[in-house]
């Protein structure tokens, strides 16, 4: 988990952009909104979420949990974005939505058993996911972290 914890301090620390954390979260919030959500999240996504709650980049941030609270009901959360796919877009069960832009852009964690971990694009408009991003959320937050600080 060192390697997610180097890309937080190196987003934390470009001069690019505006970066903006929500807040670190505990372990008892993750295994709230994992009870609720009804599905396991991944163990490098879950360290992000203790270290710095979600966010990143302004106007582009990670979904996250606000305020320490897993259930939070409002637009940047995991909870909120994941739940708002579910009943406008059919969002499956076996995904978490960390990334939603719009009503356009949908990313997510695909907790499923033989996919568990990936990163997955979720077309909103055809219902489906229409692509693998990355294998796990460490990779997709690398690729994140360096198309915003080089």
């Amino acid at each position: 988990m060192k390697d997610i914890e180097s890309l937080i301090s190196k987003l934390s620390s470009t001069t690019k952009h505006e970066v903006f954390w929500l807040g670190a979260v505990d372990k008892e919030q993750i295994t709230k909104l994992e009870s609720v959500l009804c599905f396991k999240l991944p163990e490098d996504f879950n360290f992000f979420l203790e270290k710095t709650g979600g966010g990143g980049v302004v106007e582009q941030e990670i979904s996250g949990v606000e305020d320490n609270n897993a259930l939070a009901d409002f637009g940047g959360t995991v909870y909120y974005d994941t739940m708002h796919c579910r009943s406008e877009y059919s969002l499956p069960d076996n995904l978490a939505v960390i990334y939603f832009k719009d009503d356009e852009i949908c990313w997510c964690l695909n907790t499923s058993p033989d996919s568990f971990g990936e990163v997955v694009s979720y077309d909103l408009f055809l219902r489906k996911v229409s692509q693998i991003m990355h294998r796990s959320f460490k990779g997709f937050f690398e690729e994140y972290v360096n198309l915003r600080c080089s």
